[in-house]
């Protein structure tokens, strides 16, 4: 016979389980557990039985789901900035409907001191196309030979490049692929609505060029050029003898996929020029002021060019013409523009 050790009774000697305590004789004492007294016995003459160690309820630490939350609100963000792809139709690229960013950012240095491009605002635009590429040459002769559109003035066009004189521009600039250049204004709008379409505002064009930034916080900025913030000489034709055949410059193309909106040709937009017109502007879909406000009608024209140098401070998407008067009636060698088509509700 034998004690059993958790609770002193004489058991058997090859018993493996006490039957008075029920304990089993093969498990290792621990030294933490509380003894189980029989009545008129010792607490130092009884060993302890196992006690159970009551479970805890496992939850998520509030600082763990607060962490989730934030990375979900920053991922949103980042998509927001830089995940748009553009759908396309043909040649053009769809813009959705939604809010943007316009204006002179405040992580762009370029702009500081443009006055024309403030305040930064919140814009809403209905969904609409726009070209991937400028018109082209080819594309606008199709245009004179229906006998709809004006021949460019190629004898009689202003040379940016030479100090704005009116000269015969070289044959450079003539070439199939090449952007159209020498068409004033109501000759680019004349083949738009040839083509079905208008001229982009220059809200439409902006957000084309720059994608929307995150609509939900400011600090989230749209892109200062079309690629993203820093500035890249070698993604755009810029400081060249004269036009780049278009589409020359993937690697520089907007969040849309829409190409050269920085280099190669300036785009003649719809709206008049209004350097306080982002101070009352609206908020939905602006098309510009109802009238000029200069003595020559000066339309608003976007992007920068060929003669561009490579300062980048002036080339940014948010740049409304560089703050030189241009008349609506003036064909230049290096202003081309891009169609629009809009969405039907």
């Amino acid at each position: 016979m034998k004690k059993c050790p958790y609770c002193g009774e004489l058991i058997q000697d090859d018993a493996i389980k006490c039957r008075y305590c029920g304990s089993m004789l093969n498990t290792p004492i621990d030294s933490t557990q509380q003894p189980v007294q029989k009545s008129g016995s010792s607490s130092r003459d009884q060993p302890v039985l196992p006690q159970q160690t009551p479970s805890k309820k496992h939850s998520t630490p509030i600082f763990i789901t607060a962490g989730i939350v934030i990375a979900v609100l920053i991922v949103a963000g980042i998509c927001l900035y830089t995940g748009q792809t553009g759908q396309t139709s043909g040649k053009m690229v769809y813009i959705p409907a939604g809010w943007f960013w316009m204006g002179c950012s405040p992580n762009d240095d370029g702009c500081i001191s443009s006055s024309d491009e403030k305040p930064y605002h919140k814009v809403y635009l209905d969904a609409y196309y726009i070209d991937r590429n400028d018109v082209t040459v080819d594309e606008y002769n199709k245009c004179v030979n229906a006998g709809v559109c004006a021949a460019a003035a190629y004898n009689n066009c202003y040379d940016t490049s030479h100090g704005w004189v009116i000269r015969q521009v070289d044959e450079a600039f003539k070439k199939g692929d090449h952007p159209q250049v020498c068409v004033n204004w109501y000759q680019a709008r004349e083949y738009c609505r040839w083509k079905g379409g208008d001229l982009p505002t220059e809200a439409q064009w902006e957000k084309a060029a720059r994608g929307t930034g995150c609509i939900f916080y400011s600090r989230f900025y749209g892109r200062i050029y079309p690629w993203g913030n820093d500035w890249d000489a070698s993604k755009g034709c810029f400081n060249q003898p004269s036009t780049c055949a278009v589409g020359s410059y993937p690697q520089g193309a907007s969040p849309y996929g829409v190409l050269d909106m920085a280099g190669n040709v300036f785009n003649w937009c719809r709206d008049w020029y209004d350097e306080n017109y982002y101070a009352n502007s609206p908020d939905h879909n602006p098309t510009g002021p109802g009238s000029g406000i200069y003595l020559i009608p000066q339309r608003v024209r976007r992007g920068s060019s060929w003669s561009s140098n490579v300062a980048p401070m002036y080339l940014g998407v948010s740049e409304r013409g560089m703050g030189f008067v241009v008349s609506s009636d003036w064909a230049v060698n290096d202003i081309g523009f891009r169609c629009i088509r809009q969405v039907s509700k």
